[in-house]
């Protein structure tokens, strides 16, 4: 497992201890793969009341500056006010213990059958381009105006059919779940995602 996703377990392991910092009873992780190559870790901590879950990606370098942001951006916005958000470093979303088999159904659906149209696309790049032009956080020198004003729908379904899949995605599950029960769910909310996404819509 590369470095960034061991950050990425570390730092969400954290943040569920944090939010009970006299805990005593977090349980080291256990890692095990679904079929289709998802690589699932589970920390259990039954002293806590929500589940954190981090859904990340082996990313290859962006080949066309800023693709990866537009994709992003786009899956937030198909995601509304469901509680989760993509950056870019992959999906996050907290949730009870009850409501957590829900959320996760939901954190699937959003991941491994998105609709891209070209509405939406519009939208999502000229967040993005406002964003760089108002600088208001964080962008590789090669993210700027021109380069994102040169990208395409088609260069982001390229991107997310090459990148976004199965074998490339940790989901990471840390917080007031038994390791049976993660398993359970997660094989029930992502055993059926496969290499290839169900479908890119073009809809408008």
């Amino acid at each position: 497992m590369k470095i960034r996703n061991i950050l990425t377990i570390a730092i969400t392991v954290l943040t569920v201890q944090i939010a009970n910092a006299q805990s005593s009873s977090m349980k080291e992780p256990v890692s095990f793969k679904l079929k289709n190559g998802l690589t699932v870790i589970v920390a259990e901590n039954k002293n806590v009341t929500k589940v954190h879950t981090s859904l990340t990606n082996d990313l290859v370098n962006d080949k066309q500056a800023g693709v990866q942001h537009i994709l992003t951006a786009m899956l937030n916005h198909a995601t509304g006010n469901s509680g989760i958000n993509y950056n870019e470093n992959g999906g996050h979303m907290m949730a009870s213990t009850t409501n957590f088999g829900d959320a996760l159904t939901v954190l699937s659906a959003s991941i491994q059958d998105p609709t891209f149209s070209q509405t939406t696309f519009e939208e999502a790049k000229s967040k993005v381009i406002a964003s760089v032009k108002a600088k208001n956080r964080y962008y590789p020198v090669h993210v700027n105006e021109s380069s994102l004003a040169q990208l395409t729908l088609n260069d982001v379904k390229a991107y997310y059919t090459n990148n976004i899949t199965p074998a490339k995605t940790y989901l990471t599950i840390a917080g007031n779940i038994s390791v049976s029960e993660a398993k359970t769910l997660a094989e029930k909310s992502f055993a059926n995602w496969s290499e290839t996404p169900t479908r890119l819509l073009d809809s408008k």
